[in-house]
């Protein structure tokens, strides 16, 4: 399954796509973690998740259109450390039993994973130079590196390996803070039932599971974005 995941969610051209695969457009309720979620009787759906053409967190001093989930928020922490959208959603779907196998993007996204998806495989295909700038490798070189990458995680989520895959695991309650750029988009955000506002421009928002607290940051970031 391919979830269509920038923006308005209508990147791709159907005809683009390897035939053998399914493709989820549009804006979605779940975001870039739509089509995942368990079976009636709560197995997981997929072996592995790949993450393709992500980049850095919101506040990031290089990473090339570094942001996170939105323009909105300046930096968002999960559990207190700094991450961005490849922190959320592997936790999101590490509660759901599916592990996150690859990653792809530039190379200040790269050293972010390998904090925390120490597990996944990273592929840079263009070196970061500062926000709005990148030096990157030719689109075949791209192409091949992602699609050697994705035939490694998927070996290793299908036969297993000598260092398996595993999920992200975050401490109980879970805690995720937003930054924003102004006040008034911090007291839209913190309007969400459990949200609690936190110094001049910061939403706090806790839950007992990872489901929860994601549902919340999406309520969250959605509110921040309703501020002109």
């Amino acid at each position: 399954l391919v979830n269509d995941s920038h923006s308005k969610m209508y990147n791709l051209l159907p005809e683009d796509v390897h035939q053998a695969a399914r493709m989820l457009q549009g804006e979605k309720a779940w975001s870039m973690v739509a089509g995942a979620q368990p079976g009636a009787d709560g197995t997981p759906t997929f072996d592995v998740a790949l993450f393709v053409g992500y980049h850095a967190r919101a506040g990031h001093g290089r990473g090339t259109i570094a942001h996170t989930y939105s323009v909105r928020p300046i930096e968002t922490r999960l559990d207190g450390r700094p991450t961005g959208e490849y922190g959320l959603n592997a936790m999101i779907l590490g509660a759901w039993g599916i592990p996150v196998g690859l990653v792809s993007g530039d190379d200040a996204l790269a050293d972010e994973v390998a904090e925390w998806l120490p597990w996944a495989e990273r592929v840079v295909v263009k070196q970061a130079d500062g926000n709005h700038s990148a030096i990157s490798v030719h689109p075949t070189v791209a192409r091949d590196r992602v699609r050697a990458g994705a035939e490694a995680a998927v070996h290793r989520a299908a036969h297993g390996a000598r260092h398996p895959l595993r999920i992200l695991d975050v401490e109980r309650p879970v805690v995720i803070e937003v930054d924003y750029g102004r006040g008034v988009v911090a007291d839209h955000a913190a309007i969400v039932p459990g949200a609690v506002r936190v110094g001049d421009r910061t939403v706090r928002y806790v839950a007992d599971d990872p489901i929860t607290a994601y549902r919340g940051f999406l309520a969250i970031n959605r509110l921040a974005g309703a501020v002109d």
